[in-house]
């Protein structure tokens, strides 16, 4: 078992937990764009701490540099409309299709713009992989849903744009740019589109009202928390891809920890379980053994 698995499979535990404080901003109706707001600027924070530390050069990356600043600026797109999704509908809806949609891209892309090929017992794994967030759906949770349509909708714009998101990281790496400069550049790109996606809501002069106004211990709380733990898992995605991990492969093994919201939404939230949960754990396992 390689070290870019196990630090894959360590990302996604990270992740998972990660996007469950979606589900809570969600669940308190705290303010989207404030929400990615806090989480960036701590994440900005704590990657130029890991810059200054590991003394990785920021500039000379031209091209490669502009890729990444504009997938931190889509991610602050997505995480703004995935708060607003999980409005709509529950976290047992969005978590698995968002999680189909996203891996299925990476794996197009992996292999027609990276070349990347696979074993029999990969693409097995993939195809298992695949299968997760299918298994999780089922008839019976359309009747639980606030707006299905609105939140189908929504599935799809961030599904694309977590993967155009990957596909970034992805080049950057093979670039050579340093995994913590990687970093820090997506999350200065996070930074600027969460304040944008604040100017446009609320107009420049209004950023201040909506930070003195709709700032509460819990935003800030679930936020910070959140961008800790999404720091960790993303650092884990670029570290895989600098040890030979390939696009496809990471990204499916990285997408499993949808069980992980979705479990604690069942737990803390009291939403639909059945037995395709269980069915997708398994799945799961039998998935992370092929690929790895």
């Amino acid at each position: 078992m390689e070290l870019w698995f196990v630090v894959a499979v360590c990302g996604a535990i990270a992740s998972g937990v990660s996007n469950f404080f979606f589900k809570i901003a969600a669940a308190r109706n705290c303010n989207a764009e404030l929400f990615m707001f806090y989480s960036s600027i701590t994440s900005m924070l704590i990657a130029v701490a890991l810059v200054l530390v590991w003394q990785q050069p920021i500039v000379g990356y031209g091209f490669a540099a502009a890729i990444l600043l504009g997938s931190g600026v889509i991610s602050a797109a997505s995480g703004s409309l995935k708060v607003y999704a999980l409005r709509y509908i529950d976290a047992t809806i969005y978590f698995p299709l968002f999680k189909l949609i996203t891996p299925a891209l990476a794996i197009l892309a992996g292999v027609t713009l990276f070349a990347e090929s696979f074993s029999t017992l990969e693409w097995t794994g993939l195809v298992i992989g695949l299968l997760v967030p299918i298994i999780l759906i089922s008839p019976g949770e359309n009747t639980r849903q606030q707006n299905l349509t609105m939140g189908l909708l929504l599935i799809l714009i961030t599904g694309v744009l977590s993967a155009l998101t990957a596909v970034a990281g992805k080049y950057a790496i093979d670039m050579n740019v340093p995994v913590f400069t990687t970093l820090l550049l997506t999350v200065v790109g996070l930074s600027l589109g969460s304040i944008g996606l604040m100017a446009y809501q609320h107009g420049v002069g209004g950023i201040s009202a909506l930070i003195r106004t709709e700032s509460t211990p819990l935003l800030l709380k679930t936020s910070i928390t959140r961008a800790a733990l999404i720091s960790f898992g993303v650092w884990t995605m670029l570290f895989a891809f600098s040890e030979g991990g390939s696009l496809s492969v990471v990204q499916t093994i990285h997408s499993m920890y949808i069980l992980i919201p979705i479990v604690l939404a069942v737990i803390f939230f009291k939403e639909h379980m059945n037995w395709q949960k269980v069915v997708a754990i398994v799945f799961s396992v039998v998935s992370l053994a092929f690929l790895g």
